[in-house]
C-alpha cells in the first residue's frame, strides 16, 4: 500500500481545485457533488419494484442521476441526506498506470454518522478527472461541500491490461 508521499510523487491523483490532503496511508478525497439514484433519497420513501438500472453482460444501464440540492444549515454550504443510496462525485481525479490499483473507503467520521462509502476496483489504466462512487446513508446526515469525507488508497500490482470501459473519464455520467 502507498504512503502520501509515493502517490503524489508516482502523480496517480488529479489535484486540480482540490480540499482534499495527505493521510497516514494514501489521500482524503473532498465531496464535489452528490446525485439521487433514481428514487433514492426521497423521505418519502423508495417506491417498491420500479426498474431503476440493469447490469448486462457487456454493459452496464444507469438508472436516472438527479442532482441533489445544496442547502444552507447555520451559514453552512452542504446538502442534507436523508436515508438512501447517492452518487457522489469527488473533486479529485485519478491517473492509475499499468501496476497500481486503487480503493475508497468512507472516512471514519462519516462512518461514526452512519453513512458508507465502498468502492469498486479503480483498474490500472482508469483516468478520470473527477473520480465518483456511491454512499449509503442510514441516518439523516448533513455533509458540508468540500469536506472530506473519503480515502483513497493504493496498491502495487502486475502490469497489466489498461481499463478501456465504459466508465473512462466517467464518460457515462457527463
Amino acid at each position: 500500500m502507498l504512503n502520501a508521499k509515493q502517490i503524489l510523487e508516482e502523480g496517480l491523483l488529479k489535484l486540480d481545485n482540490t480540499f482534499g490532503k495527505p493521510a497516514q496511508v494514501g489521500y482524503d478525497l473532498s465531496l464535489k457533488q452528490v446525485n439521487s439514484i433514481g428514487n433514492s433519497g426521497n423521505y418519502m420513501g423508495n417506491r417498491i419494484g420500479v426498474l431503476i438500472g440493469k447490469v448486462l453482460k457487456d454493459k452496464t444501464e444507469l438508472t436516472t442521476y438527479t442532482p441533489y440540492p445544496l442547502q444552507n444549515i447555520d451559514g453552512i454550504n452542504g446538502w442534507l441526506l436523508y436515508p438512501g443510496t447517492y452518487d457522489i462525485t469527488f473533486n479529485e481525479g485519478c491517473k492509475l498506470p499499468e501496476n497500481r490499483v486503487a480503493f475508497i473507503k468512507q472516512r471514519s467520521s462519516l462512518y461514526r454518522n452512519g453513512a458508507v462509502i465502498n468502492s469498486p476496483v479503480f483498474d490500472p489504466g482508469f483516468e478520470t478527472d473527477w473520480m465518483g462512487t456511491i454512499m449509503i446513508v442510514t441516518e439523516t446526515i448533513f455533509i458540508e461541500e468540500n469536506a472530506r469525507v473519503a480515502q483513497i488508497y493504493f496498491h502495487e500490482c502486475e502490469p497489466a491490461e489498461l481499463y478501456d470501459g465504459q466508465f473512462m473519464n466517467d464518460k457515462q455520467r457527463k
